[in-house]
């Protein structure tokens, strides 16, 4: 009698391929929570409520769990859906969202498709911001809500400050060139577990 198990396959083996090797990959990247889709407010709140879950899970400090939930938001913010390009042939209004987790810190990280015009302009204040201390940072903070359309949507200047103050760490950042309209726009953000 044989006691070996019996071997599941699916009617077509490269069907589901995919699924061990992302599974793995997210292993070993300590992701903890991923989104893909189109960005608005009740996703916000959906993302922040089943993150909630998750570090209570994990039995995470509240202020820890609170400075994560900031940074998700701001992020996901800057991510919402440029109205201006909707509709644009080759726009695509996907954004991506992983948290993932190490022995030190979360990470939050996302990606988008911008207008290539707003490449230069985001770059240029990401690098300024990551340059200034956490004293500069404030006093720059101050200086761009005196002139900043408050309505503002998208990742301003002030979301950008919001998210490296909240962070507490450099903002790391790639762009990557898709078409003469658009690039893919990354951005990651370090949030400690010892720096409470």
């Amino acid at each position: 009698m044989n006691d070996t198990p019996a071997v599941p396959h699916t009617s077509d083996e490269r069907q589901l391929s995919f699924t061990y090797p992302t599974f793995k990959d997210m292993q070993d990247n300590n992701v903890i929570f991923v989104y893909k889709g189109i960005v608005n407010s009740d996703l916000v709140t959906h993302v922040l409520e089943m993150m909630s879950e998750k570090m209570e899970e994990d039995k995470q400090d509240r202020r820890l769990s609170k400075k994560v939930f900031n940074v998700m938001v701001e992020c996901l913010t800057g991510a919402y859906t440029d109205e201006a390009l909707e509709g644009k042939e080759g726009y695509d209004p996907t954004t991506v969202l992983l948290v993932k987790r190490d022995d030190t810190a979360y990470v939050v990280a996302t990606g988008y498709y911008i207008h290539n015009p707003k490449v230069q302009t985001i770059k240029h204040m990401l690098d300024r911001i990551n340059g200034m201390s956490i004293e500069e940072m404030k006093e720059f903070y101050q200086e761009v809500i005196s002139r900043e359309d408050p309505g503002a949507t998208g990742f301003t200047d002030l979301a950008i400050i919001d998210l490296a103050r909240k962070s507490k760490h450099k903002l790391q950042y790639q762009f990557k060139y898709i078409s003469p309209e658009f690039t893919f726009f990354s951005l990651e953000s370090r949030i400690s577990q010892q720096s409470l």
